[in-house]
């Protein structure tokens, strides 16, 4: 409705300025034709006036009507152009020169505090820039406790499954004992034997010392024989004959009592035997006790089962791989940095860590610098005695820790993708 009014208000403006000079000449022309008298102009004068008054007229009162109506966006564009155009107007005066030359003033002591605080700024950030070393080359590492079978036998329970929590001694797989059952029975039989044949040879020894005993009593006896009868000879009692007789019976005792001594030593020796095959039958029967107890497999540490690969019915071999336990209390973080970022870094900076699979960050600090880069440790390490060396930038594995109680619920697994920033400054 305003713009209508403001488009009426010019055309009828217009309207009014070209109606005089129309109507005259429509009535010059008029009164030429007519070849009119001077009466008649003054009249055509009167007239024109009459009519400019009366535009004049309903022109002002449009104005009042305009102002009093509420001025619409498009009013206000209008009259923010003309107000635009007279600011122009009193600017290119030579009296609004005077404003130009505070109004620079300003704006360059603006300009300037502005660069001041962007050099500040850049500064403070450059500082910051120099006050760590990232890598995105890093991940979660940890232990992996294979698990294998020690025996040859055959699966006939599996309790676990892959992402089974297990505690440490929980059950996780049996194997056929049967076999197993009936070793431990012959070895405890052998062991029953031995221990009777040590038995043996110990009653054998106390025959053998009885016999030695009997044998010294005899000898005394003959050697106190020998003594008298030939003191008998010397008074002539008795014959020459009877004293070589006695003589003889003497050295009989006295090769009597050796032997028994050597059949002593024999029996002590048996014994000696006996003992030892019972220690063997000992050792028979733990080694068949522990294979029995191999064909129970448990968790040797806490944590969570991976890579399973046996199976029920399976038949496994002495150092075959069935599974994985991958420990989670005790875990860290294996950061592979570049050579020229590892030159301000050492033991015991903190270290920031944020871990994608989770979306936290975490803190720690460096445990240790590895002692060669990580490609010497690779299968084919490189050989830059050929003469083909190429300068490659070498990374190096650095060791990471987190501080205790980071991880309380263990989210953190091995081989997640973690961003450590470590503060040299």
């Amino acid at each position: 409705m305003d713009g209508s009014i403001v488009v009426e208000k010019n055309e009828f403006a217009r309207a009014a300025a070209q109606a005089t000079p129309n109507s005259t000449l429509s009535h010059l022309n008029g009164a030429h034709r007519q070849e009119s008298s001077v009466p008649e102009r003054q009249q055509l004068n009167k007239e024109v006036g009459r009519l400019r008054s009366e535009a004049e007229c309903s022109a002002g009162e449009r104005q009042e009507a305009f102002q009093r109506l509420p001025q619409s966006d498009e009013t206000r564009i209008w009259n923010d152009e003309g107000n635009e155009k007279s600011d122009r107007a009193d600017n290119s005066k030579p009296g609004g020169r005077s404003s130009i030359l505070p109004r620079h003033l300003v704006r360059l002591t603006l300009a300037l505090i502005a660069a001041l605080l962007l050099c500040m700024a850049g500064l403070r950030f450059w500082n910051y820039l120099q006050s760590y070393e990232s890598t995105d080359d890093a991940e979660v590492d940890g232990h992996l406790d294979p698990i294998s079978t020690r025996i040859n036998d055959t699966v006939i329970h599996v309790y676990v499954e892959n992402t089974f929590h297990v505690s440490r001694g929980q059950a996780m797989i049996d194997l056929d004992p049967r076999d197993y059952q009936v070793a431990v029975e012959n070895a405890a039989a052998n062991l029953s034997e031995a221990q009777q044949s040590v038995l043996a040879a110990r009653q054998n020894y106390e025959f053998s010392v009885a016999n030695l005993n009997a044998a010294v009593a005899t000898n005394v006896k003959a050697q106190q024989d020998v003594t008298r009868y030939r003191e008998l000879l010397d008074q002539s009692v008795i014959a020459q004959e009877t004293d070589d007789e006695i003589i003889e019976q003497g050295k009989i005792a006295a090769a009597a009592v050796v032997s028994d001594r050597a059949a002593v030593a024999a029996a002590a020796r048996l014994i000696g035997q006996a003992e030892a095959a019972v220690d063997a039958a000992q050792a028979s029967l733990d080694q068949a006790r522990l294979n029995l107890s191999y064909t129970h497999i448990v968790a040797p540490a806490p944590g969570v089962v991976g890579d399973k690969t046996v199976q029920i019915g399976q038949r496994v071999q002495p150092g075959e791989q069935l599974l994985t336990i991958v420990p989670l209390n005790d875990i860290w973080i294996t950061a592979d940095f570049r050579e020229t970022q590892v030159r301000r870094m050492h033991r015991n900076q903190p270290v920031t860590m944020h871990v994608d699979a989770t979306g936290l960050d975490y803190k720690g600090y460096v445990e240790g610098m590895p002692g060669a880069s990580g490609e010497l440790f690779s299968l084919l390490p490189p050989e830059n005695a050929t003469g083909n060396y190429v300068k490659v930038v070498q990374r190096l594995p650095v060791r990471i820790r987190l501080y205790p109680g980071q991880d309380p619920d263990h989210r953190l697994r091995p081989g997640m993708s973690v961003e450590p920033t470590v503060w040299v400054k």
